[in-house]
Formats: structure tokens, sequence, C-alpha cells
């Protein structure tokens, strides 16, 4: 995962394999992270935008 998003930190990836595993959605208050992977996993979603 890390190596197909081009994204250096291995944690991250453990835990987006893992969401995609399931298939539910992430969200992550990491915006840099976010920013990395939006476009190509649209299941990723930043915290800053949750609504209730």
């Amino acid at each position: 995962m890390a190596r197909r998003l081009n994204h250096p930190a291995a944690y991250d990836a453990h835990y987006l394999a893992l969401a995609e595993m399931y298939t539910c959605p992430f969200w992550t208050a990491d915006e840099r992270l976010f920013n990395a992977v939006h476009e190509a996993l649209n299941w990723v979603h930043w915290l800053g935008d949750y609504r209730h």
C-alpha cells in the first residue's frame, strides 16, 4: 500500500490496508495523509470535514 500510493510511512499504510480489507471508511486527523491519498482512495476522509 505504501509503495502503491508513494507514501513513505508504513504505519499509515497498515491502517489504510485494514480499512481497505474490511471495506470501511477511514477517517484521519492527519491532513497531510488525507491530501496524499484521498484522490486514489475515495473512502479516506479528513476529520475536519466531519459533520454530525
